[in-house]
Formats: structure tokens, sequence, C-alpha cells
């Protein structure tokens, strides 16, 4: 393909295929990169240069203001799409990744990888997406509409797909989790540019019956930024503490399903709730008395490895890796 291939799944001509066509283009695009990919980490000692590493954003593209970075809770949001059928067979995890709703090669690179995990050691799993809804966008909702037809994975809600707007996103995604998925024992929320090995993590950590508890790579004295270039800036006005109670990294966590309803239930008890939705998660488990329980040390990266081969079986998960890589780990993972 001779274009940037995130450009054309966002071009009219991209819009205007039947969705089996852009299935079917993405998944091609999909599995000869990852290929690729594959092959030079086989091959090659140096394998950091195999990877296209997702880097993180650290500048706000405009000036945020203070009404932004709080939002107030509850308001009536609707689906707009719902598959309420998707826990009737009674899963005993649920895995849900936020992402966004032209994020169609990321979801791909999810489903064709972990995503496809339905069963570890006898422990039922399913991974749906969790997704906003973009402004102004008739032409993306209808594709968003036509792939949750296809695949039955998709939940959306109607407020607005923005980076401010994630504690709100995740607090929908527990309610809508607490009613419609009653019977899991556990909830784990991981973002779509994790790698991520359900197999090591669900058999290693998640047999163990656990209530009132929030699990992940907890953080003790993180401070909010102060400079207001900062893509994760928060004003004193906003939140006058210089300290955050302690919270677990937000891009991989899991929680006992006890604590799906207090969070919900609770969130109107914390003042002005915050854009980052792991401080909002500490400030619940702070005032509703949840425990934080760590993970291994040595089992989850919140930044690129570049490992070879087998190496990646024994983790649990790896931040900022993008959906070809994804897929390409996931088959050294599983050889």
């Amino acid at each position: 393909m001779g274009v940037d291939i995130k450009e054309f799944i966002n071009s009219k001509e991209f819009e205007k295929m039947p969705f089996s066509k852009r299935n079917e283009i993405v998944l091609d695009y999909l599995y000869k990169e990852s290929k690729k990919t594959y092959d030079c980490v086989l091959h090659e000692n140096n394998t950091r240069h195999c990877f296209s590493f997702k880097d993180d954003v650290i500048y706000a593209k405009k000036k945020y203001r203070d009404e932004d970075m709080a939002m107030k809770y509850p308001h009536q949001y609707n689906l707009v799409i719902n598959n309420p059928h998707a826990c009737d067979s009674n899963p005993q995890i649920l895995i849900g990744s936020p992402v966004g709703p032209r994020q169609f090669l990321e979801r791909m690179g999810t489903r064709h990888s972990w995503g496809s995990v339905r069963n570890v050691n006898g422990i039922s799993v399913k991974h749906l997406f969790f997704v906003g809804q973009d402004e102004n966008d008739p032409e993306g909702d209808k594709m968003l509409r036509e792939e949750s037809e296809y695949y039955h994975d998709i939940v959306q809600f109607d407020m607005k797909n923005h980076f401010m707007n994630l504690t709100l996103l995740a607090i929908l995604t527990y309610n809508w989790t607490d009613y419609y998925c009653p019977n899991i024992k556990y909830y784990v929320r991981s973002d779509n540019d994790m790698w991520f090995n359900p197999y090591q993590m669900i058999s290693n950590f998640l047999t163990k019956e656990r209530t009132n508890a929030l699990m992940g790579n907890k953080i003790v004295g993180g401070k909010p930024i102060r400079v207001s270039v900062s893509r994760y800036y928060l004003s004193k006005a906003v939140f006058p503490d210089e300290v955050f109670s302690p919270y677990m990294s937000g891009c991989f966590l899991a929680m006992s399903r006890d604590v799906l309803p207090i969070i919900v239930k609770r969130c109107v008890d914390i003042g002005p709730i915050i854009y980052f939705d792991d401080v909002f998660l500490g400030q619940i488990a702070k005032i509703a008395n949840i425990s934080l329980v760590s993970f291994p040390w040595n089992k989850v990266y919140y930044y690129p490895k570049a490992y070879g081969g087998k190496e990646y079986s024994k983790l649990w998960a790896i931040h900022r890796y993008t959906a070809v890589d994804n897929m390409a780990l996931w088959q050294m993972a599983n050889l």
C-alpha cells in the first residue's frame, strides 16, 4: 500500500468501502507487517529497531481550562452502541479496553492477538472495547456500528471522545460492567497500546479469590504537574493538594468485581472529578478503604522492552506497542 495506513483508514475512499473490504484490507496489512517484525526479532541480536514503539505525547495541543480538567457526575449518558448479551456466557474475567471511535487498526490488532483469548486453564474470559463519540462524524459512527454488528465487542456511550473525558469513560464502563456482567470475578482494564499476556497474568494472579481489591503497579508520592504546557497539567484551582493519594497506574490494572459499584456510587463524594482516571481510582480507594494490591515488580513494564522470542512468554504486560507490534509479540509468546 503506497500511503500511510492510518491516513488511508481515515480517507473518504476507505469510508465508501463495504465493511468486509475494510476488514480484509486492515487484516492483510497487520498480518504482513507483523510477520516482518516477527522475523526481525527472530534473526536480529538487537531487536529494538524491529518495533515501532508508540511514543508518549507530553505536550498539550492547547492550554487547558480549569473547567475542562474536572467533571461532574452523575449525569445521564445514553448508550449509542450496546452489546447487552456480551456476558451471557458468564465469563469469570472481563477485559475492557478504552479506545477512540476511529481506532479501527488498534482494535483489529487487539482482536487478533491477546483480545482473542477466551479461556485460561478453565477460567472463561471475555474482551470488550469501550468507546466515546466523536463530534460531527456520521461516517465514523456508521463504520463503528458496522464493526460492532460484525464483532459484537463494542460498547459506545454518547459522551465526547476526548483525553479530558477518560475518567468519565471509566465510570460509565464500570457502571455498564456492573449491570451487564454480574457474574464476573474480576475486571481487567488494558489500554489498546498494551501488549498483554492473559495466560500468564490470569493463571498466576487472578486464580486467587479477592474482594475489595484494586490491583496494579502502585504509585506512592505521585505529584501533580503544574507546568501548563504539559499534556498532564493539573492546576491548583482544580486539585490543590501537592501529592496524590496512592493509586495504580491506569494503563493496566485489575479490580475485584465488588469494587465496580463502589466506584460508581462514591464518585460523587470526592469533589471535582479530575481527568486522570488512575488518580481518580486512588481517591476512591482512599475514601472507600479499598485495598491496593501490587503486581509483581518484574512482570509488568510501563515502557517498551526489546526482548527476543520466548522472553515475552514470561511477562504479563508491556506498554506502548502498536497494533503491528502486538500481533508479532503475541505470536512470539505463544510459539
